[in-house]
């Protein structure tokens, strides 16, 4: 028994030092995406497997995350403005304090009057992601019978823009298409379901109270008006080679920061958000090595895993909240499959608290198909700038022989999947009265989400 809990331990430890050896690789290669679900969409290679022999694409069902965008708030670098304005006001900062110091700036004043918007590489991303798809299946958009594409959109700006880029790129490549746009709190109910499900028993979150001292710094107001004291506490992580070069006197700095954890962490943040407003030219993120950049990337990786996705500790209730929106991609695919239909796309855009959800629910959300503690994610291979990123979209596409059958294949990131739990005809070519079977089940089997949470943690009706 000792052997075999040794030789687990072991390969416990092996697994997690891979993880890391594998994520300072893809860092070192790409820091941009140490920002998490704030990473731009990586347009990789496509390779089709051939459909089974007769078989042509007629229809489109999409779902797609946003583009990339600015900040949602202004306050996301706050920290390090006020400690640059400080310590340039001591004249500690050294040129390359000044340099991250007016790169820092550059990013929190291009998002002024800007927050949450589409930025212009967002709109970038779902013009490319259209161009793919008629260059992909141009017979779905070639199909005299078919000339309708129906798209809905969460009522949120960035999502109507990246709609418009979308389906304005698409009508560009395919003229005869005819658009039709739709956004409305209707259509909420599955574009972006909420996800917020109580459990039995729990009772509502009471709603945060907050002194008037820090109403007033939530308020903001520029560095003068706010009084700079050193931060209090001990960091959790040495970062002293990333700041000695920012200061004329280190230890003088140190003291007039505190702990510089918030400090440094608000730069960090600044710097993921470069991709996203690439106009400016800017990149702080190279300035970090690796290990630091898994310092702060790991608990907003692992977050998000345990927020939208199928994690052992909130999975079954975003499966279950996610069931409208799979709904809908089997109730419009079947109404485009009626004698008659002229539907050639059904479009969706919405946010990744949805796609991701959406995935959960399919059960490939993760890379290896496994529920896992959220914790572990990073150490696990669950990488959110690889599964959620900015634009990250669920295709499914739809073909059909000369006898009426029909054959799906899902696209996870334009990527071919396979779908656990049920059986393909060929490569990732499913039977669609199959996997609509199977659909069906997965979220006849989400509705009941309280028995495997009640067995997880010990509570019994």
């Amino acid at each position: 028994m000792k052997r075999i809990l040794t030789s687990l331990l072991l390969a416990a430890c092996c697994l997690s030092l891979y993880g890391q050896e594998e994520v300072l690789r893809l860092f070192a290669e790409n820091p941009d995406r140490s920002a998490n679900n704030m990473h731009s969409y990586e347009f990789n290679p496509i390779v089709d497997t051939k459909a089974p022999k007769g078989f042509k694409p007629f229809y489109i069902s999409h779902y797609g995350r946003h583009g990339s965008r600015y900040e949602q708030n202004h306050t996301f670098a706050r920290a390090a403005m006020d400690g640059f304005h400080h310590l340039d006001s001591l004249g500690l900062l050294t040129e390359e304090g000044k340099a991250v110091y007016a790169d820092v700036n550059a990013v929190v004043e291009a998002h002024m009057g800007m927050e949450g918007s589409l930025s212009p590489r967002g709109a970038r991303e779902h013009r490319m992601l259209a161009t793919r798809m008629v260059e992909r299946f141009p017979a779905v958009f070639k199909n005299k019978d078919r000339w309708e594409v129906n798209s809905f959109s969460s009522t949120s700006f960035r999502c109507i823009v990246s709609m418009c880029n979308f389906t304005n790129t698409l009508k560009e490549k395919t003229p005869r298409q005819e658009m039709t746009y739709t956004s409305a709190e209707r259509f909420m109910a599955y574009i972006n379901p909420s996800l917020r499900v109580q459990r039995p028993g729990e009772q509502p979150a009471p709603r945060p109270t907050f002194t008037p001292e820090q109403m007033a710094r939530m308020r903001g107001g520029n560095a003068e008006s706010r009084q700079f004291s050193p931060a209090p506490g001990t960091p959790g992580y040495d970062f002293t080679r990333f700041l000695k070069p920012l200061f004329k006197d280190y230890d003088r700095a140190l003291a007039a920061l505190g702990n510089p954890e918030s400090f440094v962490r608000a730069i960090y943040t600044a710097g993921g958000l470069c991709q996203d407003v690439d106009f400016l030219g800017i990149d702080i993120l190279h300035r970090f090595t690796p290990e630091e950049l898994v310092y702060f990337w790991k608990g907003g990786n692992d977050s998000i895993y345990r927020m939208w996705g199928g994690s052992a500790e909130n999975g079954d209730v975003i499966r279950f909240a996610i069931r409208p929106l799979l709904m809908d991609f089997i109730e419009k695919a079947d109404a485009a499959m009626q004698p008659g239909s002229h539907r050639t796309a059904d479009l969706r855009f919405g946010h990744d608290t949805s796609v991701l959800p959406l995935f959960a629910l399919m059960g490939i959300d993760d890379p290896q198909n496994r529920i896992l503690p959220y914790k572990e994610a990073h150490e696990k291979g669950w990488y959110a700038f690889f599964q959620i990123p900015m634009a990250t979209n669920c295709q499914m596409i739809f073909y059909k022989d000369k006898k009426g059958e029909v054959l799906t294949k899902v696209l996870y990131n334009e990527q071919e999947v396979l779908i656990p739990g049920i059986q393909p005809v060929s490569g990732p070519y499913y039977r669609w009265d199959e996997l609509k079977a199977h659909f069906l089940d997965l979220c006849k089997q989400a509705s009941l989400p309280w028995d495997n949470w009640n067995r997880t943690h010990g509570h019994h009706n």
